[in-house]
């Protein structure tokens, strides 16, 4: 009798988790385009969500008023440059795409010369524009993603609302879904945040760091069009290892190629002697701050966020990745102490 009202509550249980995740699956294929828009709401809720708290329990506003200056301040100050930014790409991707066509003609004329002088094979030319062939693709795609978050931001800010009305239901249901106990579930959340906070913030404004230490030299060489390898070097800095080599080198290989060797040698060494100590100065500086993030973490999760996110994917990749690995760690935390007590227990 007990075997027959254990097999129907298994069978009610499979039935439920299985209805679940086929309704979860469906709605996860239709509205994955919306996926950008949740990540980018839930990374502002973290941001914001205390400037909403302080100006209710502090300045003693209503909620909605607080809502209400802390989204427009925001809007006003980070995603308004965000959308010129935009369109700047857009409008310019083309010629991005033609100044890295011209990179890799120089660095195969050079190559041509090495061979024909030598007479050596150094490189196969089919090799060669399948590399090139990739790079176009990835940039492009890369740039499409970018115009997409940015049409992408108003959504975000629609759930954003939602988000900061509701934070003492989101937070409750976040911990209620965490399949751990209370408080490995509350130390979860607590992680989860901080790791968007780290991620949110460290990656862009490395960025942006890098670029403004790019764009004085591109100035000062007087280097065709550099308002534009200046948002280049803004986004390629956030990959991490090859970073901003991206944008310098081909800079440097361009003004060799125009028989500029002077201002190509300067361009190659302070891109690498000072973008280069930037980066790992102020990402040092930025991990005491904010916390450390493993540099194969963020690369890995960059080529996973892009693949699937576009241009978004450079800050939510990581953070993707780095939940993974997260995860990993509570579930050893929640299971395996317990497995192995229950194990002595028996002995």
């Amino acid at each position: 009798m007990k075997f027959d009202i254990l097999s129907n509550t298994l069978l009610r249980q499979i039935a439920l988790i299985l209805s679940i995740f086929l309704l979860g699956g469906l709605l996860f294929i239709h509205l994955d385009s919306f996926i950008p828009a949740l990540l980018g709401a839930y990374t502002l809720y973290i941001l914001l969500g205390g400037w909403v708290k302080k100006m209710e329990e502090k300045w003693k506003m209503s909620r909605s008023v607080a809502i209400t200056i802390v989204m427009l301040g925001s809007f006003l100050m980070f995603l308004l440059p965000m959308y010129f930014v935009g369109q700047v790409l857009f409008n310019s991707h083309t010629l991005a795409l033609d100044q890295y066509s011209s990179f890799f003609k120089a660095v195969k004329g050079f190559v041509e010369q090495i061979e024909v002088k030598y007479q050596v094979n150094l490189l196969d030319e089919k090799s060669l524009d399948k590399v090139f062939s990739w790079i176009t693709q990835s940039a492009t795609q890369l740039l499409n993603g970018a115009v997409n978050g940015v049409t992408g931001i108003f959504l975000s800010y629609l759930i954003l609302y939602f988000m900061l009305r509701e934070r003492e239901l989101l937070d409750k249901t976040l911990i209620k879904i965490f399949p751990l106990n209370q408080e490995n579930s509350e130390q979860l959340l607590g992680e989860v945040n901080k790791l968007v906070f780290s991620n949110a913030i460290g990656i862009p404004v490395i960025g942006i760091v890098q670029g403004v230490t790019g764009l004085l030299i591109y100035l000062i060489l007087g280097v065709p069009n550099a308002v534009l390898w200046f948002l280049v070097t803004c986004i390629v800095s956030m990959i991490p290892i090859l970073g901003s080599a991206l944008a310098y080198i081909p800079v440097s290989i361009l003004l060799f190629a125009n028989h500029e060797n002077v201002r190509g040698m300067i361009m190659l060494l302070y891109g690498f002697f000072v973008i280069g100590s930037v980066d790992n100065i102020f990402r040092i500086w930025l991990q005491n701050k904010l916390g450390d993030t493993h540099p194969l973490i963020t690369l890995f999760g960059v080529i996973v966020g892009v693949q699937l996110w576009g241009f978004t994917g450079l800050i939510f990749g990581p953070i993707l990745f780095s939940l993974f690995l997260l995860l990993s760690t509570y579930y050893g935390r929640e299971f395996q102490g317990k497995d192995e007590n229950n194990s002595s227990s028996l002995m």
